[in-house]
């Protein structure tokens, strides 16, 4: 289940934000991608995904290309972790995680509960947080359960978008720690934008953004 990204170009009506990105990610990898305000990150993360239009190239995983398939083909291959919101308002926290399973997959009731318990387990979420609304979420918990609903479908590829807001070192590592241990008992290739040295510490390699392409070494 390697990634795959070829020629990957990603373009705005009024701006190209990357040319000719070529990457590739092993199941067992974790790559960290340095990444500023406003210098396209996030927009990397989205394309990859194909979520964005205006993106050209290959992105190959399990031998079909992301870019050449509808969101409805491929979007559970994929756990996207937002930066910040990402949760549907009406649901508290245990329905926001069981939602990527409620509706697309035939497990029964009992089994998807079984998944949010242990994806929950793994990220320190309890059973008071499950029955909170986001908005009462701080910046950490809505990361961990926006990181949890994306681990929840065992994705076969996870993309992180700034984890570490509001997160102290020691708990950051935790959670790094926690991804891991997920990504040795479901293998999937992981990036992750940031700008946290712990994560660059953890990742199997860094890449900084410089000159429309991703360049290795995270300075």
């Amino acid at each position: 289940m390697t990634l795959s990204i070829s020629n990957l170009t990603i373009e705005y009506p009024n701006a190209s934000v990357f040319v000719g990105i070529d990457l590739e990610v092993a199941p067992n990898e974790l790559v960290a991608v340095r990444s500023e305000v406003l210098d396209g990150g996030t927009s990397l993360l989205k394309g990859i995904a194909g979520f964005l239009n205006g993106v050209q190239g290959r992105v190959l995983l399990q031998g079909i290309n992301l870019l050449d398939n509808p969101p409805t083909e491929v979007i559970y291959r994929i756990g996207y972790v937002y930066e910040a919101l990402g949760l549907v308002s009406l649901f508290n926290v245990r329905e926001n995680i069981a939602l990527p399973l409620q509706f697309h997959s035939k497990l029964t009731h009992e089994e998807i509960d079984a998944r949010v318990v242990a994806v929950g387990e793994r990220f320190g979420l309890n059973e008071s947080i499950y029955r909170m609304k986001p908005h009462e979420l701080n910046d950490v918990q809505t990361r961990l359960v926006n990181l949890a609903r994306a681990l929840v479908v065992r994705p076969l590829l996870l993309l992180v978008d700034e984890l570490e807001g509001g997160m102290s070192d020691a708990y950051l590592r935790d959670t790094i720690d926690a991804i891991r241990e997920h990504q040795q008992q479901y293998p999937m290739p992981v990036i992750m934008t940031t700008m946290s040295d712990e994560i660059f510490n953890r990742a199997d390699r860094v890449y900084r953004i410089e000159d429309r392409n991703l360049v290795q070494g995270a300075a």
